[in-house]
């Protein structure tokens, strides 16, 4: 049950500012709030904001890849009339991206590509048009492997590739961000006789999400914002003919598919100099799907199966603090509430599930500058409570989770 409440609350997240591919220390430390945040981290949501940060080099630095050197972005300008912005970002995860069901159960049975990381590059563009701001993102994923051998016969093929394309418009003031995202994906599966052994049978993302900034006194500004999210996979799968050993046949096809949306009010409070405050409020819905339709095969009667699984946030919290503490550092503060509602549903069996649960995490980073470095924290709240290795002697803690490293070339 938590395997699956936790891949639905991922996509939930996506609309809800969080991004598994974004310079994001500085807003998640403040309670994964970069939708209601203006933050360099928001071209992963809203690529027009690209536009805004020229001429900056952005380094992440995460434990998710065993503490490794996880993306290097660099934002370049062109021209002064009518500057364009591109900016080009490469990733090493240590991990192929590859396709799932949406619950994170593979869909295809690899036996090369997933030893091979296939994350080639995401491309950002910006510039002014008109009375707006326009970006773009293009994000390919791609690998494969062919064998020819004739001793022993093999003519194994295996490929897959994701395109990713997103796009957003800003006002010239700023005042509100909009963005639409779609994306395809496609593969191929062959056995050593060259028989296909799986194949796609639909596969995209879409999603739209928008937000506007409205400000209501000298130091708050609401900020009301909305989202939807659509992903569909299916997968049509092949096993030996029982009738024809050297053939293969069709032995199921699934179908899964996601579909979600969010509502939310964020504000940004600003109490004092060099002191913000943040908050979001609001709800989310998401529901998984799986079709399946299995052929008469052998022993394998013909059927027809039905699983669904919905999962609803009434409400969500998250709130966070950015604060100077000296000229040269800020703290961050940040906690999320997530009051979840989820109901898992086997039509085949007539069998349903019902869980209600409350998931809180909190947040704790710095922020420190050194002329034009900056440098973003997600810390490990150890440190201070059991002190430095060489002090305590403990030597289980680590300093940091996450950091970020923005360098602005000027």
């Amino acid at each position: 049950m938590m395997r699956k409440a936790l891949s639905l609350a991922t996509v939930l997240l996506l609309m809800l500012g969080a991004s598994s591919m974004a310079t994001d220390t500085r807003v998640m430390t403040m309670g994964e709030n970069n939708l209601v945040l203006v933050d360099n981290a928001n071209i992963w949501l809203f690529p027009s904001r690209v536009f805004e940060y020229p001429n900056l080099a952005i380094g992440e630095f995460s434990d998710q890849a065993g503490n490794d050197f996880t993306q290097l972005g660099i934002h370049w300008k062109f021209g002064s009339d009518n500057p364009l912005v591109l900016g080009t970002y490469f990733t090493d995860l240590g991990f192929p991206a590859l396709p799932d069901n949406l619950l994170g159960t593979d869909l295809v049975d690899w036996d090369y590509l997933d030893a091979f990381d296939n994350r080639r590059i995401d491309l950002f563009y910006g510039n002014e048009l008109g009375a707006y701001i326009f970006g773009s993102r293009f994000s390919i994923y791609h690998s494969s492997a062919e064998i020819d051998s004739d001793a022993p016969v093999d003519m194994s093929r295996e490929s897959f590739g994701y395109y990713d394309f997103d796009f957003g418009l800003t006002s010239e003031t700023g005042k509100w961000d909009a963005a639409l995202n779609f994306a395809l994906g496609s593969w191929t599966d062959e056995d050593d006789q060259g028989r296909t052994e799986s194949e796609p049978d639909g596969f995209f993302d879409f999603s739209v999400l928008g937000r506007y900034f409205m400000q209501r006194g000298p130091d708050y500004t609401f900020i009301p914002h909305v989202g939807f999210i659509k992903n569909k996979r299916g997968v049509k799968s092949y096993v030996v003919d029982p009738a024809d050993p050297t053939l293969l046949t069709l032995s199921q096809t699934s179908n899964y598919d996601v579909t979600a949306f969010n509502f939310g009010l964020g504000m940004n409070y600003t109490p004092a100099r060099k002191v913000l405050a943040v908050c979001d409020f609001g709800f989310s819905y998401a529901k998984w799907k799986d079709e399946t339709e299995l052929e008469e095969v052998g022993a394998q009667a013909a059927a027809s199966l039905e699983d669904t699984e919905a999962f609803t946030v009434l409400p969500y919290f998250k709130i966070g603090l950015d604060a100077d503490v000296f000229k040269w550092m800020d703290i961050r503060l940040g906690a999320t509430s997530f009051w979840n509602s989820e109901t898992i549903e086997d039509k085949t069996l007539n069998n349903t599930e019902k869980y209600k649960f409350a998931d809180n995490e909190t947040y704790l980073g710095f922020g420190f500058h050194w002329n034009r470095l900056h440098v973003d924290t997600y810390t490990d709240p150890e440190l201070f409570l059991n002190g430095f290795d060489f002090i305590s002697g403990d030597g289980g803690g680590q300093m940091n989770f996450a950091i970020s490293a923005v360098y602005e070339m000027k």
